[in-house]
């Protein structure tokens, strides 16, 4: 049943839009898997650590940890019932970022501020702004359906920081400089180019949950300028000079 009122909605699009958009199902099922990954690293850490604001928190990430595996799957089972490959997962980058972290408290903070209270603040910019623009319906729900969790992890995510970083501000004001840096590499940089180049965008894919180019952009930035600095700076973490100085 959903399988044949989703090709009824994919009818009017092109063939050429419709394998577009669905190539980005896969990618998402990677990005979501590696957030439980995160999440999971997380957990462990806190594990370690076993004091009892860490062990408050335990049930928290483990709760979360689950709600990442299931939007994984979510856009796994997306993109097959829309006509894409099973996603190929490759845990290289996640497994260098850790490596870089060795001790445990640190790695539990760095990755509370960069990939869960930055990251997911920004990933429900980007899920709001996906779910705005898309028409088809299967697309509009799986979007709908994964921002409603992506709003909680990001509160929770700068809660978690807020509590267990406490005698640890240098430390997470120098990861923010940093984390802000990598994420504008990683998420604005590549779009800003393809604006550069002058790389056409379909508007059509738009409406299949694809974000223009122009879009994304628009989106980093403003939630980096508007939320995230703010929520850096009342944390005491000086956000309005980790992101000017970002590139020093």
């Amino acid at each position: 049943m959903v399988a044949a009122r989703t090709e009824r909605a994919l009818a009017d699009f092109t063939l050429a839009q419709r394998a577009f958009a669905v190539a980005a199902w896969p990618m998402r099922a990677a990005e979501e898997l590696r957030s439980a990954l995160v999440f999971r690293a997380i957990r462990t850490a806190a594990r370690q650590i076993g004091d009892a604001p860490c062990r408050r928190w335990d049930r928290v990430f483990s709760r979360l940890v689950g709600d990442e595996l299931r939007h994984a799957r979510l856009c796994a089972e997306t993109g097959v019932l829309l006509g894409a490959p099973r996603p190929q997962y490759d845990v290289g980058v996640l497994r260098a970022r850790l490596q870089t972290l060795t001790d445990t408290r640190s790695r539990l903070l760095s990755l509370l501020l960069i990939e869960v209270a930055i990251g997911e603040t920004l990933s429900t910019a980007f899920f709001s702004a996906g779910k705005q623009l898309a028409r088809e319906p299967h697309t509009r729900r799986v979007l709908a359906t994964i921002l409603r969790d992506e709003v909680r992890h990001a509160r929770l995510g700068w809660r978690a920081v807020a509590e267990l970083g406490q005698g640890a501000t240098a430390m997470l004001a120098t990861e923010a400089r940093k984390g802000l840096l990598g994420l504008e590499r990683d998420l604005a940089i590549p779009a800003l180019r393809r604006l550069e180049a002058g790389e056409p965008f379909d508007p059509a894919l738009a409406e299949l949950g694809v974000l223009p180019p122009e879009v994304r952009v628009e989106t980093f930035y403003k939630t980096i300028e508007t939320s995230i600095v703010p929520r850096l700076d009342a944390l005491g973490l000086d956000g309005t000079l980790a992101w000017r100085d970002r590139w020093k």
